[in-house]
């Protein structure tokens, strides 16, 4: 006989062996399944790359142009505009816009991979910012440089109908337009708004430069210091030289790309 402490041991049958086998699968499931849900939570938890924020180089109302679209800097504009604007006033805003554009190139590699969690709130509010304000000073030097005429152009029957349609005269728009300039802080835009199918005359600065939300720039005239400083005593007599050099050319064709008519 056994004594009281000790067992009798049985020997297992292959019902009872194969039992225990698929409870240990069951547990083994269980955990797998604990394990990839946790694997999934720390993967949802990691920062995503950031996006590209890039687009197709055959499409844009920018298409063929150099500079914002490509983001390859511009050329060099006309080398001087007579009884307007010197070679030395055009190189000193030529090289305002390359800071510019190296300002924009910068801010938009630091956000490829800067940390974009609450933590760095502060900092990626500051790279964003700067992107912003750098790409919108680019874009308007090049509309900027591009309205540029060295004889005076007088604007199509398109412009007119639309002009008069749009801001009355020519005249009326001309004296808004040099209002507006006159008290920016750094630029004076007519914008097609095809929210409101209109033309508005906006006065912007430096950190306001995207202007009127959803706009198209049809002309536009840089009244920062480092557009005419060189040149010109004075912002007004710059304006008043300006509104007689636009390629009304470049206006129309603007427009005609983005009007809804």
């Amino acid at each position: 006989m056994k004594s009281p402490g000790s067992y009798i041991e049985i020997a297992a049958s292959p019902i009872t062996r194969l039992a225990v086998e698929r409870r240990g699968l069951f547990r083994l499931a269980a955990w797998a399944g604990y394990a990839a849900l946790v694997g999934a939570f720390a993967s949802s938890a990691r920062a995503e790359a950031p996006p590209k924020e890039t687009g197709l180089s055959f499409e844009g109302l920018l298409h063929g142009k150099a500079g914002f679209q490509p983001r390859k800097p511009a050329p060099f504009p006309i080398a001087e505009i007579p009884g307007f604007l010197s070679k030395g006033q055009l190189a000193r805003n030529y090289a305002v816009y390359r800071e510019a554009f190296d300002r924009l190139l910068a801010s938009t590699r630091a956000l490829s991979s800067a940390p974009r969690d609450a933590a760095h709130a502060a900092q990626y509010a500051s790279l964003r910012k700067r992107q912003v304000e750098a790409g919108n000073s680019v874009l308007l030097h090049e509309f900027y440089f591009r309205n540029l005429s060295a004889r005076a152009i007088r604007p199509s029957a398109y412009v007119l109908a639309n002009m008069t349609e749009h801001m009355g005269t020519v005249a009326s728009w001309r004296e808004d337009f040099a209002a507006c300039a006159r008290v920016a802080g750094a630029w004076s835009v007519l914008a097609y708004d095809p929210y409101d199918d209109r033309w508005h005359n906006v006065p912007l600065g430096e950190t306001d430069a995207g202007g009127w939300v959803g706009g198209n720039p049809l002309v536009v005239c840089d009244v920062a210091e480092h557009a005419w400083s060189v040149d010109y005593k004075d912002r007004e007599t710059y304006i008043e030289r300006f509104l007689d050099h636009i390629d009304w050319n470049a206006v129309a064709a603007r427009y005609h790309a983005v009007d809804r008519h």
